[in-house]
């Protein structure tokens, strides 16, 4: 059998991989840390890359819960506006941790419970659990209700999957938003040339941004931000969020293009997700941040202002079902 798992501790913090030594893949999460996939290999241009960025000791001493690997975002990605919002009736208030603004939810940079961890005759696969009443219990009066955030990560040759199941345990609505802020290095090798990539995303809109927030206008893409034919990372500065995502039947997929190497990274998203935030972070002109969200930002205001957002709502006992996929070819 080529898959296999193993768990070791760095520093304190037990550091879960999975392995497809068939092919020398391999995929490491950090549980006690949210469930970050910090560390993802994978075969492309003829070597076992790297193609999830993260600090050095990220493990060790895990910090930047927003800036390193795989973050997960619920149940809002990026910002609420000045940390407040109303839903059927009542007000929350969050804390305001970026600017005015509340960020990321609450789940990215918190201990996770491990459900499961095997290997089997097709794949090696991790399952994490977060449940806000269990976990984070500081926060439920900060949410309209309970909610349980379940991730499965499967490593089978080149690819990984990501499915992540929500579900609302109580008697109320659950609103919710979920996303994903990966970090990405292009070109695949080190001084590698800028100019010589390609990166290919499927939207046709953006949405209209002051201060990093939605006014509620979506407009076709001006050609900053149209990525459809591909552009290099070469000087891109880029904090947006894009729409009208274009699907391959079930799946859309971003492509991250190293033309002297011949090979590519492809980040799929089923039909769940309808926008992406692309990021470029300053000082680091060879990574960019490509985001999935299954909402706009600061989406739960403008749904109230009438707005189509995609704030999702499940019922009691009700459960969605998102899949991501990361994998190399070439």
């Amino acid at each position: 059998m080529s898959f296999r798992i193993s768990v070791e501790r760095r520093g304190d913090r037990p550091v879960y991989s999975l392995y497809d030594d068939g092919v020398g893949s391999s995929a490491s999460i950090l549980p006690s840390y949210g469930f970050n996939l910090f560390d993802l290999r994978l075969p492309v241009a003829g070597e076992v890359r790297p193609v999830i960025v993260s600090a050095d000791t990220f493990a060790e001493a895990p910090s930047g819960p927003g800036g390193n690997g795989v973050p997960i975002l619920f149940p809002f990605p990026n910002r609420i506006r000045d940390g407040a919002f109303g839903f059927q009736g009542r007000t929350f208030d969050l804390a305001k941790n970026n600017g005015p603004n509340a960020i990321h939810g609450f789940v990215y940079d918190r201990a996770w419970e491990v459900v499961e961890h095997r290997a089997t005759a097709d794949e090696a696969f991790l399952v994490g659990r977060f449940q806000l009443s269990k976990h984070a219990p500081e926060v439920c009066d900060h949410w309209p209700a309970d909610a349980v955030l379940q991730v499965r990560y499967g490593l089978s040759g080149r690819r990984v999957t990501m499915t992540t199941t929500i579900s609302n345990p109580t008697a109320v609505d659950l609103p919710y938003g979920f996303g994903i802020h990966p970090y990405f290095r292009l070109p695949f090798a080190p001084g590698g040339d800028l100019g010589r990539t390609k990166i290919v995303i499927p939207a046709s809109k953006s949405w209209t941004l002051k201060d990093f927030l939605p006014n509620g206008e979506v407009l076709p893409v001006d050609p900053r931000l149209d990525f459809r034919e591909g552009k290099p990372i070469q000087g891109l500065k880029l904090d947006d969020v894009l729409t009208d995502l274009a699907y391959d039947g079930a799946e859309g997929v971003c492509r991250l293009v190293d033309l002297d190497k011949g090979g590519e990274f492809q980040l799929g998203f089923d039909r769940s997700f309808r926008e992406l935030v692309v990021y470029t972070p300053p000082g680091k002109p060879d990574v960019i941040s490509i985001e999935p969200y299954t909402q706009t930002t600061d989406a739960i205001n403008l749904q109230a202002r009438g707005v189509s957002a995609g704030l999702r709502v499940l019922g009691h006992g009700q459960s969605d079902v998102l899949t991501l996929t990361m994998q190399t070819k070439g």
